[in-house]
């Protein structure tokens, strides 16, 4: 009985046309795979046959390079490559390329070396095989090859482990899609990458020496009814089977795009942030939406999310995910932080790890020589690309829009002169600019408590910036003129309603709301609230248009004083960067404790990251110059008059 023919296994056929494409022999080959010579001669006929008539049909139809007969042709190379090849039989070449980036990527895709991207690789692979969901913002100068290292950095995930989904993200579905078809022709390339001959010329690309299909097994799938569009494509599993079902390995979306039942490993995000929604605006609120509700939503368990891109101010993207906070606490609810008792403060922890590569360290630079071109590059020098990003370019930029360098290229929220005070006005010590600052934080007094020793007279005011669907601001001031000092004595920020700011419950004829504590407070400790300074709005809407308003002025004395905010509030001599910054630098504003005190806490995180621009979280600075607005023309209290008496009564 004859025997049946020896089924030839997949991995045996891919290493004899590994073997063949490396240059030996077809008979070498055959030896080197195991397959019979016979087998291995009539593949090889089969493969010239068929190149040869897709030839001959090319020459008919007179179709240019890249037209149909070619795109054939590489559909035919790509058959004739090997199917995957298991890791146990990869080359010396493959294997090292799993484990080394920066010789994967220069081999396979002749990238120059480029230390600050091999870092971000080696961080984003790190964080992809931690067990738990891991966020990563990543903020980089422009023009130092952002898109070429997220390109990199999924192809070779993707040649690491072929079961992986990838999503690709940008701010548009065209702009993601150009990512995404750039990954599959990397994938389905049959001959190594011949980049450019300027960019060699510039030192900017090499010529690769391998090629991604021959070493590791060809990843365009040769059945028909495979998905391989630009948009998205499923690579070859290996084994049989291995594509049934199988979810896309690389899947492009922008950012507007509906992607609710898609999922992935990894999610890469570039050039979502732009100037137009980095500021206040229905596109950044529309952004910000589609983020949290979709983008965050995409990564399964184990997975990962990178965003990159450089920073363009302290409301773009990158701020809103970095402000993202979890606090670990026995009796935190989850609440907002200022209901947090003031006992235990909760451990913050950051949802999203920050990678900053910034153009120039200035601590790494040693004169002239290493800011050259051909100059070594971060982390030796202090240039992090000489030779894309050179010194010439971004001293100009330093020194012609020193705001733009600070932001674009060092990665700072904003320039330091452009934020209403700096965080070491109000916690003290040697700032930025060599000045040894006196502090504004009283580290004894605790919130809700007046300081001792204040010499009389003082004033004692109050000043509320509502909002009729948002936080609202309150703030207890004591005023020394006698010292110039102004004593913060309590502060809220909370959601209110008209009757919680003050309130009159008619059957038990008594008032409510935090107006009325604060006012009761104020006079038990001997320093009542004579002023309730108030936005005029709010103040005709909620205060003044109720009688029993004026009766609670009557029973306690005091006066309601409407604010006009828009007059003055970027005013040269009157706004709120003309009268506070030099209170808070002198030390002359008084704060009491930021030790378990979330209200402190809240108004100097404020204080610091308040702008021009900015629109929403600004209540608290609002109602502080409020009161500094209005204090010098408030009468102050003065201590009663002492009656003369003679000695012996």
């Amino acid at each position: 009985m004859a025997q049946g023919r020896r089924a030839i296994s997949a991995e045996d056929r891919a290493l004899f046309w590994q073997a063949l494409q490396s240059g030996v022999s077809t008979k070498e080959a055959a030896r080197i795979s195991g397959v019979c010579y016979n087998t291995a001669v009539k593949w090889r006929a089969k493969a010239k046959e068929t190149e040869a008539k897709l030839e001959l049909e090319q020459v008919k139809l007179a179709k240019p390079t890249g037209g149909r007969g070619s795109v054939e042709k590489d559909r035919l190379e790509m058959v004739n490559m090997p199917p995957v090849i298991p890791a146990g039989r990869l080359s010396e070449r493959a294997q090292r390329g799993l484990e080394d980036f920066d010789y994967f990527r220069t081999v396979y895709l002749g990238r120059v070396p480029s230390p600050w991207q091999v870092d971000a690789a080696y961080k984003i692979v790190a964080m992809l095989e931690h067990p738990e969901k891991q966020f990563m913002v990543l903020n980089c100068p422009p023009g130092v090859g952002k898109s070429t290292l997220f390109h990199d950095v999924a192809v070779w995930c993707i040649v690491r482990n072929r079961a992986i989904r990838v999503m690709i993200g940008s701010i548009s579905q065209t702009l993601a899609k150009m990512y995404s078809r750039r990954i599959r022709e990397t994938l389905e390339r049959t001959s190594p990458l011949i980049p450019d001959p300027e960019m060699v010329a510039k030192g900017l690309a090499i010529n690769a020496e391998g090629c991604l299909s021959l070493d590791y097994g060809r990843f365009r799938p040769n059945h028909v009814g495979a998905l391989w569009r630009a948009e998205e494509f499923v690579v070859e599993q290996q084994g049989t089977g291995g594509l049934d079902n199988k979810e896309p390995t690389v899947s492009a979306y922008g950012i507007e795009s509906e992607f609710i039942g898609h999922r992935a490993d990894l999610c890469l995000f570039d050039d979502v942030a732009s100037p137009e929604n980095a500021k206040e605006s229905v596109a950044r609120d529309k952004l910000i939406e589609r983020w949290d509700s979709m983008a965050e939503a995409r990564v399964d368990p184990g997975g990962m999310l990178a965003v990159i891109g450089q920073r363009l101010g302290p409301l773009d993207l990158y701020a809103h995910c970095l402000n993202k906070v979890a606090y670990d606490a026995d009796d935190y609810d989850g609440s907002d932080v200022t209901d947090v008792s003031e006992e235990v403060e909760p451990v913050k922890t950051y949802k999203y790890h920050h990678l900053i590569y910034k153009a120039y360290y200035e601590e790494l630079d040693d004169g002239p020589k290493s800011r050259r071109q051909d100059a070594p590059a971060w982390p030796v020098g202090p240039l992090l690309e000489p030779f894309r990003l050179s010194w010439k370019d971004l001293s100009y930029i330093r020194h012609s829009s020193p705001s733009k360098f600070e932001v674009v290229y060092q990665q700072k929220d904003m320039a330091e002169d452009h934020y209403l005070i700096n965080r070491t006005w109000a916690t003290g010590g040697l700032g930025p600019d060599g000045v040894l600052y006196p502090g504004c934080i009283d580290n004894e007094r605790q919130a809700g408590y007046v300081p001792e020793g204040l010499v009389p007279p003082v004033i004692s005011i109050a000043s509320v910036d509502p909002s009729p669907t948002m936080f609202w601001a309150l703030q207890w001031w004591l005023y020394q003129p006698s010292t110039n000092l102004r004593y913060l004595i309590d502060v809220e920020r909370v959601k209110l309603t008209a009757e919680d700011l003050l309130g009159y419950n008619t059957q038990t004829r008594e008032f409510g709301g935090i107006m009325e504590e604060w006012q009761n407070r104020s006079m038990a400790y001997g320093y009542p609230i004579s002023h309730w300074i108030v936005e005029i709005n709010a103040a005709q809407r909620f205060l003044l248009a109720h009688d029993f308003v004026r009766k609670w002025q009557a029973l306690h004395g005091i006066n309601v004083v409407p604010h006009t905010t828009a007059r003055n509030k970027f005013d040269e001599n009157l706004g709120v960067e003309a009268l506070l910054p030099p209170l808070w630098r002198s030390g002359q504003v008084r704060v009491p404790t930021m030790r378990g005190n979330w209200k402190t806490m809240a108004f100097i995180d404020e204080m610091c990251s308040w702008t021009r621009d900015k629109k929403n979280g600004t209540d608290l600075v609002m109602a502080h110059w409020f009161a500094e607005l209005h204090m010098p023309s408030l009468r102050p209290l003065h201590a009663p008059p002492r009656m003369w008496r003679p000695s012996w009564i």
